[in-house]
């Protein structure tokens, strides 16, 4: 009888801790803490990335834009497209040139399409940099190249 009253005993002693519900609410958060971090860190990522193109973009549509307007100057066009891009990286650059074609041909500038034609012009805007992410890990581990490229028809 001795057995029998010590596992009664046991029993109602346990029973008290096992409907204890006081520190469930922490371990789930412990549990869920590092995927929220991970997801945290990754929409901060994303979002410095995006920034970072849509910043380019924006210069090399203020050159684009000016080039629209007239101006003949590729090295003014240049310093504006620099000067637009807010934040650029350290080796962020913008290269200007322009290209000469009679329909689909590209020829020199001084080269006169068939008849009397002079070729059309186009200028190509093209932005290049290397965007580092603020936190390395998964997706964006290594710093990336990002690049955007315009072409408008001058005449």
């Amino acid at each position: 009888d001795r057995g029998r009253l010590a596992r009664a005993w046991a029993r109602r002693r346990s029973m008290p801790i096992l409907n204890d519900d006081v520190g469930v609410a922490a371990v789930e958060f412990a549990l869920v803490l590092p995927f929220l971090c991970v997801a945290l860190l990754g929409i901060v990522d994303g979002w410095s990335y995006v920034t970072s193109s849509l910043s380019m973009r924006a210069g090399v549509k203020t050159a684009a834009n000016l080039v629209m307007e007239g101006s003949t100057s590729d090295t003014a066009t240049q310093a504006v497209a620099i000067s637009s891009w807010e934040k650029r990286p350290a080796d962020g650059q913008v290269t200007l040139s322009r290209i000469y074609m009679c329909g689909t041909t590209v020829v020199d500038a001084s080269t006169l399409c068939s008849g009397p034609k002079v070729p059309s012009v186009y200028v190509q805007i093209q932005a290049s940099a290397t965007w580092t992410p603020p936190f390395t890990f998964g997706v964006f581990s290594a710093p990336s190249v990002i690049g955007h490229l315009e072409v408008i028809r001058v005449r």
